[in-house]
């Protein structure tokens, strides 16, 4: 039987929390650590309905990617989305696990992993550990880096300023939201391609008004998603079968197609 604590140990040492940032809340938001698990849910965002998942299947344990207790709370109580889901959890005796910008910057973390997934060779940081300075490999062109970022995330749809079709060499990546002094840092740098998510509107404009930098967005549920399946390797490659990991099923993006639904 596997205590949760030796699950703690392992997230903490494939994701070490001196690797999270200042602002981040990490680690175990709920529960005990001398707790016996033996089924562990993983998701990107923890809400009511992957609690309830949780519940269904018997998990002990929920891993998430983005902490659900992220800023100061004054209560818990049923009168909030967020407080009935850690009620929840709570009474139905689930802990919750968070690993964030730790799991993000890590060696072989989230952004490792997505520059790897779109071909791209880590050479150095943008801003601490945040982000990551990618050479392209030879021959990728902004079209190219396009058509490989829908492939390896199934989208349908992405979005980018896109002011030609060039050859690029460096590429910036910041997996999630990478506005503010990130923005200000990719075109300091001088790189041909800055992936992130999240920007506000005018920060995009800034892009697509320079002549030698753009911007491709993928969009943060949709680059982040694949945490999971990060989760699951690694806390399978240490426990095995005396661990079963599952990724959730009930968690989906919170923005939908309305060509889809309508």
């Amino acid at each position: 039987m596997t205590k949760l604590i030796e699950i703690a140990n392992c997230l903490e040492n494939e994701f070490p929390p001196e690797y999270a940032e200042d602002f981040d809340n990490i680690g175990l938001l709920a529960g005990r650590l001398d707790k016996e698990v033996t089924k562990v849910l993983v998701c990107l965002d923890c809400n009511k309905n992957v609690v309830k998942e949780a519940i269904k299947i018997g998990a002990q344990l929920i891993v998430t990617h983005h902490p659900v207790i992220f800023s100061p709370i004054k209560n818990i109580t049923d009168s909030t989305d967020s407080g009935e889901m850690l009620i929840s959890a709570l009474e139905n005796n689930i802990s919750i696990y968070s690993a964030h910008t730790n799991a993000d910057s890590a060696p072989q973390g989230l952004t490792d992993t997505v520059c790897d997934k779109l071909g791209l060779t880590p050479t150095g940081n943008m801003e601490g550990h945040l982000a990551r300075i990618c050479t392209a490999p030879a021959g990728m062109t902004a079209k190219k880096l396009c058509e490989k970022i829908k492939e390896e995330f199934h989208l349908d749809k992405l979005y980018s300023t896109f002011t030609q079709d060039r050859e690029i060499k460096t590429v910036a990546v910041c997996n999630g939201g990478g506005g503010g002094e990130l923005v200000e840092i990719a075109m300091s740098l001088g790189v041909d391609v800055y992936i992130s998510g999240d920007l506000k509107h005018h920060e995009i404009s800034s892009f697509k008004v320079s002549d030698n930098i753009d911007f491709i967005e993928i969009r943060h549920y949709d680059c982040e998603r694949i945490v999971t399946e990060i989760f699951k390797d690694r806390l399978t490659k240490k426990f095995g079968t005396e661990l079963e990991v599952i990724i959730s099923s009930a968690e989906v993006s919170p923005l939908v197609d309305t060509d889809k639904i309508l």
